[in-house]
């Protein structure tokens, strides 16, 4: 599984129209924090997973959101946010509440529903990543890697060099937005 998939999963229409009637926001400012956030989020487990503490906490973390992915975004109506949150808070540290001002300002958003966005495919996305990692028998210590190969490989931590031209083909995928 990569960006690509996991993008299309995560920022799929039933998901976006769902969090859109959700916190009334306009489908394609969704579907476009979806798509500019989740590199940046991904990068930022990388850049976790760098040391031995942190690959833990992700391994567990991964392993506790373990479960159907597919309903999780189904059943989005009954998310529990503060879930959603907290992951944002661990995955993106003292650094959430700028990396939210920014994806917003990219989107026409505001940093509140980049919030409530991403709290709400948080569990999902830790799901995505989760069964990958089982899949694929990865252990705490090949996480990097393993994230990396999500992002196609080599990203650093803010996940923007060579995804222009994935990220750039996306809106096509998610209806030309």
């Amino acid at each position: 599984m990569d960006l690509v998939n996991i993008l299309s999963s995560l920022a799929g229409n039933d998901t976006v129209n769902e969090i859109s009637k959700k916190f009334n926001i306009d489908t394609n400012k969704v579907s476009s924090v979806i798509t500019s956030a989740l590199p940046t989020l991904v990068g930022a487990m990388q850049k976790n997973a760098s040391t031995e503490s942190g690959a833990a906490a992700l391994a567990k973390a991964l392993g506790d959101h373990a479960g159907n992915a597919g309903s999780m975004l189904s059943n989005l109506k009954n998310v529990d946010l503060n879930d959603g949150s907290k992951i944002l808070g661990k995955i993106l540290g003292s650094n959430a509440s700028s990396i939210f001002d920014k994806i917003g300002k990219q989107t026409g958003t505001t940093s509140g529903q980049v919030n409530n966005i991403l709290s709400s495919i948080a569990p999902a996305m830790l799901n995505l990543i989760g069964k990958m990692k089982n899949n694929n028998n990865t252990g705490n210590d090949a996480l990097g890697a393993l994230l990396g190969s999500v992002l196609g490989g080599g990203a650093s931590s803010n996940a923007g060099g060579g995804l222009g031209g994935i990220l750039g083909g996306l809106g096509k995928l998610f209806g030309g937005k």
